[in-house]
């Protein structure tokens, strides 16, 4: 997968190692090259003449940051929640379909179980290899797992029960087709609920804000200047590499929630 280091998506896609690095790695270095300038451009003196306007001044940045950072981490984590609900919705009700083929047990039902499981090892393999891929990419998929899913569907609502216990188990399963209908819908529009490349622009700016507004004033040691602007920036990257991660949920390695349940739906026999 290409990388787009200009991009929210092309970081998260990264491994976390790198992402970490780069999230982390740039504010630290811009944090001390900042605090580097402002020290070869002011003296001490015009510093401590600054502090308490500065401090004031900071205040409100940092505030601002506080709200935005929050903001961003609430949505961050409601898109993860609501892709991972919708995971756990859809491989629960596939698994309860896979459950009840064996409710078809007569000797002349062979090929409706047959097609049962072949419908269900088709469906999980198409969402692996059809919808991931697009999934990862942030891209609208076209088709991807519609045949199978209807494949799927026919499977299960066209069986025909014979015994009165099959006619229960065919009246739970149109509920659990239905739920894979919702929640295969769900998860496909999970990425368009992104967050909107303003928001990260906005917090990239208040980040930036934040690591170099701290310069603008100071006193006492330059070293433990240094020391405080670095571990400053460390909070700021981590809550930037937090809530991209979380915000795009399908990429990175490891990504925060992968296929691995749809691969042992694969084995279903």
């Amino acid at each position: 997968m290409p990388f787009d280091l200009l991009s929210a998506h092309g970081i998260a896609a990264l491994p976390n190692s790198v992402a970490a690095i780069l999230t982390i790695g740039v504010p630290v270095l811009l944090a001390l090259g900042f605090g580097h300038l402002m020290f070869a451009l002011f003296t001490p003196l015009e510093f401590t003449a600054n502090a308490f306007v500065g401090s004031v001044k900071y205040s409100f940045v940092v505030e601002v940051y506080a709200v935005v950072a929050a903001l961003t981490l609430v949505g961050s984590w409601e898109i993860y929640q609501t892709a991972r609900d919708t995971l756990q919705k859809e491989v629960g009700a596939v698994y309860m379909l896979a459950l009840t083929v064996d409710a078809y047990n007569l000797p002349q039902q062979q090929d409706t179980r047959t097609e049962m499981r072949a419908a269900i090892r088709g469906y999980a393999a198409s969402v692996v290899s059809d919808d991931w891929p697009a999934m990862q990419a942030g891209a609208p998929v076209a088709l991807g797992s519609e045949r199978a899913f209807q494949r799927l569907a026919r499977a299960f609502l066209d069986a025909d029960p014979a015994t009165a216990s099959q006619q229960a188990v065919a009246q739970n399963a149109v509920q659990w087709v239905a739920n894979v209908s919702d929640a295969r819908i769900a998860r496909l529009s999970v990425m368009s609920r992104t967050l909107s490349g303003l928001i990260w622009f906005l917090v990239l700016t208040v980040s930036v804000a934040v690591i170099a507004f701290q310069w603008f004033f100071g006193g006492g040691s330059q070293g433990m200047h240094y020391a405080m602007g670095a571990v400053i920036a460390i909070i700021v990257g981590a809550v930037l590499l937090v809530a991209l991660k979380l915000a795009f949920p399908f990429v990175g390695d490891p990504a925060l929630l992968s296929p691995r349940a749809y691969y042992e739906l694969m084995q279903v026999s």
